[in-house]
């Protein structure tokens, strides 16, 4: 797969409709997403209970980032005039949940079972817009790996972008060249399915 070039026209397109919001999260690629294409982004980071809850994946997702947008809207900080989002994003392979790795060696036992395998990428985003108030969204997209060797598994790991990401992999930074597709938003699978988020308030001014 080949770099995605940043700002895209997804981008752009969100960065007119909003342009500022308050994000929050503490993600690094959720903020370069947003700021990339011209969005002015204010942090928040939220102290929330990411327990994994619920019956079914997307529940899951959509819980953590309901509980995150929970965290601001009762913080001192919330304004009722500001859009703010907050995200989560989980992997789903072989009927079972991946997260964030704790450590290298779960990285790498992940990155082993990812290659040459599909994945569905869930991010859920908990938006609070003005004037509506809070709003929950849910978006999948699929993720095709490359049979990877070893060898790569070791120096992808060496790089370090498996800390933090859900998957053990960094789409915006090099986590590109170990896929092969995606069938889906590329927005969804970094963790903030901006394509979900436009449609939502979109269908808010019909």
């Amino acid at each position: 797969m080949q770099r995605i070039e940043e700002p895209d026209e997804l981008q752009l397109r969100f960065s007119k409709a909003f342009p500022s919001v308050v994000l929050a999260s503490s993600s690094p690629n959720r903020k370069a997403l947003l700021e990339k294409g011209g969005t002015k982004v204010e942090v928040f980071v939220p102290e929330a209970d990411e327990t994994k809850s619920g019956k079914t994946p997307e529940e899951v997702v959509t819980n953590i980032a309901s509980r995150k947008i929970d965290a601001y809207i009762s913080s001192p900080v919330f304004s009722e005039n500001k859009v703010a989002i907050a995200a989560d994003t989980l992997v789903l392979i072989n009927n079972h949940l991946l997260g964030k790795p704790k450590d290298k060696e779960m990285a790498r036992d992940i990155l082993r079972e990812l290659s040459g395998n599909e994945q569905v990428v869930i991010s859920a985003s908990g938006l609070y817009l003005p004037g509506k108030g809070k709003v929950l969204i849910t978006d999948k997209a699929s993720v095709i790996f490359r049979k990877l060797t070893e060898k790569e598994i070791d120096e992808y790991l060496e790089t370090g972008e498996w800390e933090g990401a859900a998957g053990g992999y960094r789409l915006q930074k090099t986590g590109y060249t170990l896929i092969d597709c995606i069938k889906g938003d590329w927005t969804t699978v970094v963790g903030l399915p901006l394509e979900r988020i436009l449609k939502e308030c979109s269908e808010d001014n019909r």
